[in-house]
């Protein structure tokens, strides 16, 4: 016990030495994950505990009752097949014929059209303005010049949300972004010109303490994660699927979430329908969970405005709490949709990997997809080695 606690109080000051250090943040980023694993491998050889891909998972079977009773409702099937229209758009049709049916296409459609308009670009002003992740200059990909240009544009994101969903969306963006990234690769080291530098990520890896507040940040990871894996069980219950276990994960001496470990030669041997509606089931959960938070995000905003007065004379601690709360909401909200997302990306390990290579039957063209969706993402993540 002494050696844990011997252990935690120094991870914790070699943690904070970390963040004090003069250096990008992704920079910051790789030497915490370093720290952590090496933590999490002291405890790990220490205690024989259970663990997976370097996280600490401790394993239990409490709250399988609870998951069992919620796949008691066939209403999560309803919504794990509209997740397959707001993640594929009318491409579903093709991609998930048994699934998907005339109402779950059009719950699928509201969801897409409520995430797209609302939650989205929401969840970006707030990553970037409010939580600064990337606010570099010129990170846009494309800034209409006219008019004109503006309206085609937005009947582009339009019908590519339409035809292929988020799916498709952030396969576009990843692809756009990643040339501008090489525009400015070339710039730098062809014609001399130092664009790297001033060129934002297309992507971000975001760690509490990091580049996200520590306190709200664990806590928003948790919801993403408990909803996320919470969803993959329900359905997998509900298809009869045996789950052996349930837990929370460690990153070190940082909580990150739970999990749930269904039986996979099971899971694997059900039938595609089956097995479909578990693997959307999770960026489903998160999508669905970050329109709940975004509708809570509003509801308090306009609150603290319609109260602004009497609010400002409240004590700091007060205001401090306030502003917790605010901040966890608009986190909360925004990383279900980012994971939600990018958990439809074609990318091993990812479910939505597995949900094209249970549904497609052409692997050569998966693989195709996925190689180029990894050398994309890597492409996005380099301007971040270029930052002062």
């Amino acid at each position: 016990m002494y050696f844990v606690v011997a252990l935690v109080l120094f991870a914790f000051a070699v943690f904070y030495g970390i963040l004090q250090l003069d250096v990008p943040g992704t920079w910051k980023f790789f030497l915490a994950a370093i720290e952590m694993l090496v933590v999490n491998q002291i405890l790990i050889r220490k205690y024989n505990l259970s663990s997976e891909l370097g996280l600490i998972l401790f394993k239990s079977q409490k709250g399988l009752e609870f998951i069992d009773r919620l796949a008691r409702s066939k209403i999560f099937n309803f919504f794990a097949d509209g997740g397959l229209t707001m993640g594929y758009g009318l491409a579903s049709f093709l991609l998930f014929k048994r699934a998907i049916t005339l109402r779950s296409f059009v719950l699928g459609l509201i969801l897409l059209g409520f995430v797209s308009v609302f939650v989205a670009p929401t969840a970006f002003y707030f990553l970037v303005n409010v939580v600064k992740i990337n606010s570099m200059e010129k990170a846009t990909v494309f800034e209409p010049s006219s008019a004109m240009d503006a309206s085609l544009y937005q009947y582009a994101i339009f019908a590519i949300l339409l035809l292929g969903g988020l799916f498709l969306f952030i396969i576009f963006g990843l692809v756009a972004y990643g040339f501008v990234v090489l525009k400015a690769l070339y710039s730098t080291f062809v014609l001399g010109i130092p664009l790297i530098s001033k060129t934002a990520s297309g992507a971000s890896l975001m760690l509490p303490g990091v580049n996200l507040p520590f306190i709200e940040g664990i806590l928003a990871l948790a919801i993403v994660l408990i909803v996320h894996e919470g969803a993959h069980a329900v359905l997998a219950r509900i298809g009869k699927i045996p789950i052996l276990s349930s837990g929370i994960v460690l990153f070190g001496i940082i909580p990150i979430g739970a999990f749930v470990e269904p039986d996979e030669k099971e899971l694997s041997n059900s039938d595609t329908l089956t097995q479909t509606r578990v693997l959307v089931a999770g960026s489903t959960s998160n999508l669905v969970t970050s329109s709940i938070f975004f509708v809570l995000y509003l509801a308090f905003i306009l609150i603290m405005n319609l109260f602004s007065s009497p609010i400002a004379t409240l004590p700091s601690f007060v205001l401090g709490a306030l502003k917790f709360i605010y901040v966890t909401l608009g986190l909360t909200f925004s990383l279900n949709f980012i994971v939600g997302t990018v958990n439809l990306l074609p990318v091993p390990l990812f479910d939505g990997y597995r949900l094209l290579d249970i549904n497609v039957k052409n692997k050569l063209l998966i693989k195709i997809l996925s190689y180029s969706t990894v050398a994309f993402f890597i492409i996005n993540f380099l301007p971040s080695f270029f930052h002062g």
